[in-house]
């Protein structure tokens, strides 16, 4: 098999378009329909970009967004999540030697809470470490003087959307303690209440097909509970448009998919779905106990799913 080569004039190849810093990639993980004309109404109000910009749909589920601005597209990329129809809307700046069609849009940062820490151990680097665990920590929400305490740690992650949200962590170190955190997400949009997924609900999902599935209700593995208010006006980041006389951005309104229900108790957290383990499993079992700051005393874990 043949193919053409030619060698193309330097000149043509390096003529990039105009603003490349103000491109966007993303999909929407819906198992319904997409349609791009309300979409886009949607997203330019929801965005209220200051200087406009451009949709375009590049696939049956990838969209690709041109900012006139690269500010809009700076402040947009970091209020993220955006959804739209209560469906997660992933997002991802396109570069201007990148291809949109290969972009991984697989990942996306949310505010995470985590409960349940021991007030000694509501440490920046406790705080990284579980982050690290649910995803890649981005960022940990601290007080003015660097002090990170209160009811829950406040954390921003980078997720993977293709796998259930997890619910709570038992950590076990190489002292012999256990400590259980659970987790709430900020501004979650529609998820299933029986696998703990998104891009559908708990109606859609194969699991309910099985003989011993739970129906949504107080004993579903997951619930409306792991939605996490925001946080307080105080410690909210600054989220307004950059250019000061613009209007406030709008932001999608999510709904449960069920009528609330409460928040497990402790006991309900020993197994099921999106709760994991970390053991200490050092290879050498005359090692000495040393721990790193970044870590809770744990030298090597193991991470177990309990179902």
């Amino acid at each position: 098999m043949w193919r053409l080569e030619w060698f193309m004039p330097t000149g043509v190849w390096h003529a990039d378009m105009a603003n490349p810093g103000s491109l966007v990639v993303g999909r929407l993980l819906s198992i319904r329909s997409l349609h791009p004309e309300a979409l886009q109404s949607t997203l330019r109000t929801s965005f209220n970009p200051v200087r406009g910009m451009e949709f375009r749909m590049i696939e049956d589920d990838r969209l690709f967004l041109k900012f006139c601005h690269p500010l809009d597209r700076q402040r947009i990329i970091a209020n993220c999540p955006w959804a739209f129809d209560k469906s997660l809307l992933v997002l991802a700046p396109v570069e201007s030697s990148d291809n949109p069609a290969l972009i991984d849009l697989n990942h996306c940062e949310f505010h995470i809470h985590i409960h349940g820490l021991p007030v000694g151990k509501m440490t920046k680097e406790v705080a990284t470490w579980i982050g690290d665990k649910l995803g890649k920590t981005v960022d940990v929400d601290t007080y003015q003087n660097g002090i990170v305490w209160g009811s829950s740690v406040r954390i921003r992650a980078s997720l993977d959307v293709t796998k259930p949200f997890w619910r709570a962590l038992k950590i076990h170190t190489i002292l012999g303690d256990e400590q259980l955190v659970t987790f709430t997400y900020e501004r979650l949009p529609n998820f299933c209440y029986l696998c703990g997924s998104l891009g559908h609900i708990s109606r859609s999902c194969d699991l309910q097909f099985k003989d011993d599935v739970v129906e949504p209700g107080s004993n579903s593995p997951f619930g409306g509970w792991l939605r996490a208010p925001p946080p307080s006006t105080a410690r909210r980041r600054n989220t307004q448009s950059w250019y000061l006389a613009s209007s406030q951005t709008k932001r999608p309104s999510f709904h449960s998919q069920h009528s609330p229900t409460p928040r497990p108790t402790a006991d309900t957290y020993r197994r099921g779905p999106g709760i994991f383990e970390i053991f200490h499993t050092s290879p050498d079992p005359h090692a000495p106990a040393t721990s790193s700051p970044h870590s809770p005393t744990i030298l090597h874990h193991s991470l177990i799913p309990m179902i």
